[in-house]
């Protein structure tokens, strides 16, 4: 008597293999699209139910449930033949050792709540990037009490509303990937979690079945958008706002001549974070009278300043603080200056400020279209109008990143990190483009620098992975 076996799935070598073997709690599994990223989930999942038994209980998330329809399709051809009973009316998957799993909507924190007293052994979060703020995701590790110590699996590209936060917790602190990372938590323990890059190449079935899909990439648009989807280069941005910024708006700090106006952009936050941006209109000359390259009338962010959590006084303290000597003219968000019953914000912020003789804030102008604008032209301008410090990792972050409002094409997406583009905003609506400037001096290429050479310097120094 013969016995055929019929293998249902097997992981590639490669990415997938290191993903079925991780046993790491938190997995970033990202890069390029048709990088069989789904598959290897389903996969990993399959064989999980297999060691765990009735102990595996597993959930599926997408933002929006109608967006798992595919990942459910696939699903089925994959645990149907290993005799797991599917309920369409539940999006559940029961395996013959009592083992579920179920696929769900993840759109915001109360849907997290929602799982918050269940014992789950494993969650996937597919396409991580469509979330502007992960805190429904993190939230999810509270629910995690399974055999094992259960696994948070996200998937996610290049581009979206949360392309920011996941290249600064996964991308940046390992680029290549495949290294196990640790966030010190407040007890002195550590959490690890790692980077497991995927690239299409490393899908040979996709590419045997469809050998056109890599053309078809390349049809795709810009050779960065190209980029971004065939290689998952997290230094592109896919759908990016301001997608003139680059290399050439980057220059290497120096000491800001004392006669150039000063001026100060600020957007408000507590549970989300404030932004506060100093910039410097270019006289075209040091105090010295010794030409500077850059013209007349430019805009220079020399500094920035954003936290989470801080409170109003500690707020206004920093930015006092770090102005001392300059008297700004200070820009703020309209809605600080709002009284609910009591002191407005502002009101804090000037108590404060009159102890350092600080300049107040005026409410800027929050059009939010022409003061875009006033971005955008200043970037486009030959020679630029906007340079910014390498010295300002956050801006030099969100700035490229931020996203077009796919409801609306012609303004920015609100919904991700746009504090500090925000408080920019302000500034650059607060000193409108000179209807005329200055040519600079031959001498412009002295004071760029390129992006990745200067900042991972600043970087070294800052840890600014957040989980």
């Amino acid at each position: 008597m013969s016995f055929h076996e019929q293998v249902v799935w097997q992981p590639q070598p490669g990415p997938q293999e290191v993903l079925v073997n991780c046993p790491i709690t938190l997995i970033g599994y990202g890069g390029a699209r048709g990088g069989g990223k789904t598959d290897g989930t389903l996969g990993k999942f399959a064989i999980k139910q297999e060691q765990l038994g009735e102990d595996f209980n597993a959930i599926f998330f997408r933002k929006e449930l109608p967006q798992a329809d595919d990942l459910i399709e696939r699903a089925k051809q994959i645990y149907l033949p290993l005799q797991a009973h599917w309920q369409d009316q539940k999006k559940q998957f029961t395996f013959p050792k009592g083992g579920r799993l179920r696929f769900r909507p993840l759109a915001n924190d109360a849907d997290a709540e929602k799982y918050q007293g269940q014992n789950l052994s494993d969650c996937a979060i597919e396409e991580a990037g469509n979330y502007a703020d992960p805190s429904c995701i993190w939230k999810l590790f509270g629910a995690l009490r399974g055999k094992g110590g259960g696994q948070v699996i996200l998937t996610f590209n290049p581009g979206g509303v949360g392309h920011s936060w996941l290249k600064e917790t996964f991308i940046r602190p390992a680029p290549k990937g495949l290294k196990v990372l640790q966030k010190e938590l407040p007890n002195g323990k550590h959490f690890d979690y790692i980077y497991i890059p995927s690239r299409v190449h490393d899908n040979q079935i996709l590419l045997a079945k469809d050998p056109g899909y890599i053309d078809r990439l390349h049809m795709v648009g810009s050779p960065e958008l190209v980029r971004a989807w065939l290689e998952g280069d997290f230094e592109i941005h896919e759908g990016s706002y301001f997608p003139e910024f680059s290399s050439r708006h980057i220059i290497s700090p120096f000491n800001v001549p004392r006669h150039w106006q000063r001026y100060v952009g600020f957007d408000w936050g507590f549970r989300s974070p404030f932004a506060a941006i100093w910039g410097a209109i270019s006289s075209g000359k040091t105090d010295e009278g010794v030409e500077v390259p850059f013209p007349k009338g430019s805009l220079i962010i020399y500094r920035e300043l954003w936290g989470k959590g801080v409170d109003n006084v500690e707020q206004a303290t920093r930015i006092a603080s770090l102005s001392v000597g300059e008297n700004p003219i200070c820009v703020a968000d309209p809605s600080i200056f709002k009284h609910d019953g009591g002191p407005s914000i502002n009101d804090q912020f000037t108590q404060v400020f009159a102890r350092y003789k600080h300049p107040p804030f005026r409410a800027a102008d929050n059009d939010r279209l022409s003061g875009w604008s006033q971005i955008r032209q200043r970037l486009v301008a030959k020679p630029a109008l906007l340079y910014i410090f390498a010295s300002c990792p956050y801006l030099l972050d969100t700035l490229p990143s931020l996203a077009i409002d796919k409801k609306r094409p012609e303004d920015a997406d609100s919904s991700g990190d746009d504090h500090a583009c925000d408080a920019l905003r302000y500034l650059c609506k607060a000193r409108l483009i000179d209807s005329q400037w200055q040519e600079p001096p031959a001498v412009v290429s002295k004071g760029s620098v390129r992006l990745q050479a200067y900042i991972a310097q600043i970087r070294a120094q800052r840890d600014k992975v957040r989980i």
